[in-house]
């Protein structure tokens, strides 16, 4: 019986490895894999990553309004941390709107009770953030987008959250509820799941992904629609609740990371630029290593 079980584990680790080769030829992909390598030897200094603690006064209130604790529940960090996802998911879902004022998991969550209004992409990898700070994690909104300049064709942003029983980042999608593990069955990183659909080797998406209790296809999704968006990722380097709400005079700081020989963008609201409302400072690394670097 235990034979059994180990061909049977290799057949079916051949088979998704024949799958995702085949996903090498869809056009997306192709693009992707004809993108620089990084550059991990590069020394360019920025600004170092900042995570808020969870004693943040607004931090708890959100942690006790809404019973974290009791959502998060017992169990390892990745248990709670699923936990969290599967619950913010089903509080606010997608829908391509405008942002409302005040970014942050609070307003997101009451703005939806309150009007049945739900929120893009970018505002619920925001709320998402929130909920996993209040928690005690290490967590960052990662705004992706294609190669194509001057201006990305649409784009998408997902959470990166650490996980310390881990060591290591792992990808979170609040839209669709996702994450994903390799064929060994081990959570991967948003960098890992960006390599992955280059080299084509399997990527296991997790059978609860959804888009409005749609089961979320992994074809369309990873090797569709990701593949155009992990060209580009930007991330804020202050990790904090209300880091995103646009108040007079602030100065919003990013890092974004590019393949290395990719023109640095010009036209976006992540770019450098001095506004009428707020400012922009935008830093640019080749260095991955740098990037993703351990909180």
């Amino acid at each position: 019986m235990k034979k059994f079980l180990i061909i049977n584990c290799l057949l079916l680790a051949v088979v998704g490895q024949l799958k995702a080769q085949t996903y090498r030829n869809y056009a997306h992909v192709k693009e992707l894999g004809k993108s620089g390598p990084y550059n991990n030897t590069q020394h360019q200094s920025f600004p170092d990553f900042t995570y808020q603690p969870s004693s943040n006064p607004q931090l708890v209130e959100l942690r006790k309004t809404f019973n974290l604790d009791s959502v998060a529940g017992k169990g390892s960090q990745i248990d709670r941390v699923i936990r969290l996802l599967n619950w913010f998911h089903n509080q606010v879902p997608h829908q391509d709107t405008l942002n409302i004022d005040s970014l942050n998991a609070m307003n997101v969550i009451s703005f939806y009770r309150s009007h049945k209004v739900g929120q893009g992409c970018y505002v619920l990898s925001i709320g998402m953030n929130d909920v996993f700070l209040a928690m005690g994690f290490k967590s960052r909104s990662v705004i992706c987008f294609s190669g194509l300049y001057p201006v990305a064709h649409g784009g998408h942003v997902v959470n990166a959250l650490y996980i310390d029983s881990l060591n290591k980042w792992i990808y979170i999608d609040p839209q669709e509820n996702a994450y994903m593990k390799d064929e060994k069955g081990m959570f991967l990183s948003i960098e890992e799941v960006r390599q992955r659909i280059i080299d084509g080797r399997p990527i296991v998406l997790n059978s609860t992904a959804n888009y409005h209790n749609i089961p979320t296809k992994k074809e369309d999704y990873v090797y569709t629609f990701l593949a155009e968006h992990l060209y580009r990722m930007i991330c804020p380097v202050v990790s904090e609740y209300n880091s995103q709400t646009i108040t007079p005079g602030k100065v919003f700081t990013y890092v974004e990371l590019l393949p290395a020989g990719s023109k640095d963008p010009k036209t976006d609201r992540f770019e450098t630029s001095i506004g009428e409302r707020y400012n922009v400072i935008t830093f640019h690394t080749n260095n991955s290593s740098a990037f993703w670097k351990k909180p």
